[in-house]
């Protein structure tokens, strides 16, 4: 994997609507393809083809409303699998934590986009395209229908760590150790569809146990043919891997539901401890 500091692009990461006209150095984009390309792969075994495309080339590709400016996009299809859109969101955040580490802006757009275009563009030959985003400079004012539209989602605020992270059971707060403080963090400030942080985590003796506490009105979950929260689920896993393979915590993504009792939450993933 490219050395760059993924905790560092975490923090540093916004969503960008409005873009400038400065254009993106070829030598960066090569270098996103490069990255996607030496990296393919997730923990979810999800077969996910990732690619940069330019609106020169491609001049129907866009997305709806709040973008402005964009011309070139992060795009990808995934082929229908049990975990196909936790791999998806795995592999293009960490894409997007890449691009960011390159002082480019993105913005995960999972709805409003012009779908057919990016199907002509990527031929997803019976998969499908969860998300896309725009790729480039942050223009140096943002729009005012974008800042109402931060404003509204309460775009930088996040829930507290108390609420999401808990030790044995759900109720009980985690008390944890430097590294996994530092690697839960990181998932609590990722994005996350129309900010609703979905992810929760129970920490027992054998690893950290995630869960995705689906809004079963969110109308995201509905009008696209898949739940769109579990994008959420492989952003936290992405940040969560990538953060511990920085902080050095040692362990590895696998899949064994603990059997805990569930009250609206669905079992995602979980870190074991000592798993490569």
């Amino acid at each position: 994997m490219a050395d760059f500091d993924a905790i560092e692009s975490i923090k540093k990461r916004t969503s960008v609507r409005t873009y400038s006209k400065r254009p993106v150095e070829e030598r960066k984009l090569e270098s996103i393809k490069a990255f996607v390309e030496e990296n393919a792969g997730n923990p979810f075994g999800a077969a996910v083809r990732l690619n940069i495309l330019h609106t020169r080339e491609n001049p129907r590709i866009g997305a709806y409303g709040l973008i402005r400016g964009a011309k070139v996009y992060l795009a990808g299809c995934v082929e229908k699998s049990e975990k196909d859109v936790e791999g998806f969101g795995y592999e293009f955040e960490r894409a997007i934590l890449y691009a960011t580490s390159l002082g480019l802006g993105t913005c995960w757009i999972g709805g409003l986009f012009t779908r057919g275009a990016f199907s002509t563009a990527l031929k997803p030959d019976g998969g499908f395209i969860p998300a896309v985003s725009p790729v480039g400079y942050a223009a140096e004012k943002t729009s005012l229908p974008e800042r109402i539209f931060a404003a509204g989602v309460g775009a930088r605020a996040r829930k507290p760590f108390a609420e999401l992270f808990f030790d044995g059971e759900f109720g009980n707060p985690i008390k944890a150790d430097e590294k996994t403080a530092v690697c839960l963090e990181m998932v609590r400030i990722g994005p996350s569809a129309s900010n609703k942080q979905p992810w929760r985590a129970v920490r027992n003796e054998k690893g950290i146990h995630f869960y995705l506490k689906e809004d079963k009105k969110y109308a995201g979950n509905t009008m696209f043919g898949f739940c769109m929260q579990r994008l959420d689920m492989g952003i936290a896993a992405c940040h969560f891997e990538l953060s511990a393979k920085r902080t050095g915590l040692s362990g590895g993504i696998v899949f064994e539901d603990p059997g805990l009792p569930l009250d609206g939450l669905n079992y995602s993933f979980t870190w074991r401890y000592g798993q490569r």
